[in-house]
Formats: structure tokens, sequence, C-alpha cells
């Protein structure tokens, strides 16, 4: 502990920091509710995951990511280096789409899914509000086909310019 002389607020006179310091940590213990049912089996169950996300959408995330990777290997791989950087961001993509599909095969049949037209005519609500589908659409295509049109841009440069 410090002995730093500081200036008390209230008398404004100067106070020991060891004496005003608590010695031990005297706390509560935090009031633990006892649980009288047990849950029910209802609760652990998967709930839906993006129900109103028609199937084609998550096709159109997998062809615009596949078009990344087609694009960063057709531009970056010229050495064995390169190669094997553009294997681990396929298995990376891989892994990237396995994961929700094994999340919606295990998830309950509440339904059948929106078409993309009912999708886009109905849009989808998020937590800021509701989207248009569009809009919706835009913002979950954009980093992976800007990314794709940037790597294709990058691609044009080092040809015109090496």
């Amino acid at each position: 502990m410090l002995h730093e002389k500081i200036l008390s607020d209230e008398h404004r006179n100067p106070a020991n920091v060891a004496a005003v310091w608590p010695a031990g940590t005297l706390l509560a213990p935090f009031p633990i509710p006892y649980i009288v049912e047990r849950p029910s089996v209802e609760a652990f169950r998967p709930t839906p995951a993006a129900d109103d996300v028609p199937a084609g959408v998550g096709g159109l995330l997998v062809a615009a990511y596949c078009a990344l990777l087609a694009a960063l290997a057709f531009t970056a791989v010229a050495s064995r280096e390169s190669a094997f950087a553009v294997a681990i961001a396929a298995l990376f993509l891989v892994a990237f789409f396995t994961v929700p599909r094994i999340f919606f095969k295990v998830e309950p049949a509440r339904g059948k899914r929106p078409s993309l037209d009912r999708f886009m005519h109905d849009g989808m609500e998020t937590l800021t509000g509701h989207s248009s589908g569009g809009a919706a659409l835009v913002q979950m295509l954009i980093v992976p086909v800007s990314l794709t049109l940037g790597i294709l841009a990058m691609s044009v440069a080092a040809a015109i310019y090496m």
C-alpha cells in the first residue's frame, strides 16, 4: 500500500491513504436464486437461423465468394507460395460455408423459407428496422462483389504495367 498524502474533500485536511484504504475485502455474497422447476427440453432446441432469408441468397453468397477466390487465384497464382496461400484461403472458404450449412441442418423445420421473389418483394426485418429485399441483398453482397472487382482491377493494372 502506498502511504501518500492526499487532500480530503470534506475537511481539506491532509489524509493518509493507508488510514482510509480498506484493509480487507468484506463483500456480501451475491444472492443466488434457487431454481425450483427444471427447464423444459424445448428450451434447449435449436432456433431457426435466418428464417426470413431464402436459400437462393445463400447461393448468391457462395457464388460471390467463389468468384472472389477465383479472381484471387487468377491474379496471384504465379508461384508455389502464392498457390499455397490461395489453397489455404479455399479451405477457409469451405469452413466459412460449412458451419452455416450445419446450423441449417440441425434447425427445426418450422415452415418453408420464402422464395427469392417473395424476399425481394417483402424484404426483411433487421435490428435497425425493415429493409427492402434489394437493400438487404446489397448489404449481403457488397463486400464479396467489391473485393472481387478490386482484385480484378489490380490484376488488370498489374498486367498493363508489368
